[in-house]
């Protein structure tokens, strides 16, 4: 970057307008290639920003959200009636089987 000089002259101060106008178009270019980027990646860093990830990195929403809704109490409570429902479903039925299979050898 070119430092910034006294002005004695008329072709210093076109010089000194020069080198400004380029600074100003290089910023504004910048600008716009950052503007660009954000338009670009705005619903990433907005979901980023809601849903951080793990120090690992490694985490990503869907296994957040699965994750929230299997530590859910009610959702645990729900599981645990289902799961009880099919094993005395299960237990009953073997027990049919067995009854059948007993009665036959008779």
């Amino acid at each position: 970057m070119a430092k910034r000089q006294k002005i004695k002259n008329l072709e210093a101060l076109n010089t000194e307008i020069y080198r400004l106008q380029l600074k100003a178009k290089n910023t504004a270019d910048n600008l716009d290639k950052n503007f660009d980027h954000f338009q670009h990646h705005y619903a990433s860093m907005t979901m980023n920003s809601f849903f951080k990830k793990s120090a690992s990195g490694g985490e990503k929403v869907k296994e957040k959200i699965f994750h929230s809704v299997w530590e859910n109490e009610k959702v645990q409570e729900g599981l645990g009636k289902i799961i009880d429902h099919l094993a005395d479903k299960a237990a009953e039925g073997l027990s049919h089987i067995v009854d059948r299979i007993l009665h036959r050898k008779d």
